[in-house]
């Protein structure tokens, strides 16, 4: 394993000069609180990032930025929320690849336009990967010969996956479909239990977040084969890309801070350092940098027509 990089992350957040005109007089962003809404519950990873980089701009600017959860229903309520709020600058939104690129896919209507109803601030995180991994009893090692023994044994080995984080079950079935595995696929309603039954040999492939694989990894019950990102992952430089066996799957992942459009933006503060990298690697999650709205507008844009192009291979239907 590298050992964790020396560079300080550089976490980019938009520092909004928002002036909000009155008849009397003009006030400077930000005056009061700031709300980062996110889609998930307490304790999850996206959680977990939203509440570093929050507490980052709270100790940076001043004013607090305080955390609300809005988890369930493919983080459609967060993102209805966000983008119905004033475009003021005190209410943010901690947004991700399922969010703004796989509900496109997923579901008929949205009450809210992803290009349309927001503007992008930053990437808080510009690699997010799912990883494939097997029980720790499967005779392969390598993505190469878990391809040659699943094909050996057709319709034998089954592939585990969380169907309601959309990055997973679509990851899976890429793999199967382009790899002409004929994997069984079996979706389940929590992480937890996809891992659980993958350690103890109930399926014998699973992909998922890097994160979500650890304990069961550490332990020994199962192994890491790779990582779909189109490059390694800094936190493991030993597992390799999918793409470098199975070239047609990238999926790289974001998480990004966006807000109600129409809110001005300016970046003019970098905020995070060692001990937040170190974090986001434990969670399976890096970044390159915050960049500018521009740039963060333009990987929104990437992965929305790569999950478009993913949606059309697999024939999805959307709900």
């Amino acid at each position: 394993m590298a050992p964790v990089l020396k560079r300080l992350v550089r976490i980019a957040f938009c520092c909004m000069a928002v002036a909000i005109a009155s008849a009397a007089k003009a006030e400077t962003w930000p005056s009061r609180p700031i709300k980062l809404i996110v889609p998930t519950g307490p304790g999850a990873a996206t959680d977990i990032m939203a509440r570093l980089i929050a507490d980052a701009v709270s100790r940076t600017i001043g004013r607090p930025m305080f955390v609300e959860n809005m988890p369930g229903a493919s983080g459609i309520l967060a993102h209805e929320t966000a983008a119905r709020a004033a475009p003021d600058g005190y209410t943010l939104l901690f947004t991700n690849t399922s969010g703004m690129a796989i509900n496109l896919i997923s579901f008929k209507r949205l009450p809210y336009d992803p290009t349309r109803d927001f503007a992008a601030v930053a990437l808080a995180c510009s690699l997010g990967p799912q990883m494939l991994s097997v029980n720790a009893d499967l005779p392969v090692s390598s993505v190469s010969e878990l391809i040659a023994y699943a094909k050996a044994n057709r319709g034998k080995l089954s592939i585990a996956f969380d169907n309601t984080a959309g990055a997973a079950a679509f990851a899976a079935k890429l793999f199967n479909k382009q790899a002409d595995l004929g994997l069984i696929e079996v979706p389940y309603r929590s992480a937890a239990q996809v891992t659980q039954d993958v350690a103890s040999g109930v399926n014998q492939v699973m992909m998922s977040s890097i994160a979500a694989a650890n304990a069961v990894v550490q332990a020994g019950k199962v192994r890491r084969l790779a990582v779909t990102s189109g490059k390694r992952f800094p936190g493991l430089p030993d597992v390799p890309s999918l793409r470098e066996t199975v070239p047609g799957i990238v999926m790289d992942g974001f998480f990004a801070i966006v807000a109600p459009a129409g809110t001005p933006c300016e970046i003019d503060r970098y905020l995070g350092g060692p001990d937040v990298e170190e974090r986001l690697l434990t969670l399976g999650l890096s970044t390159d940098g915050g960049g500018t709205p521009e740039s963060t507008a333009q990987v929104i844009r990437k992965e929305q027509d790569q999950w478009r192009a993913f949606g059309k291979e697999l024939n999805v239907e959307p709900q």
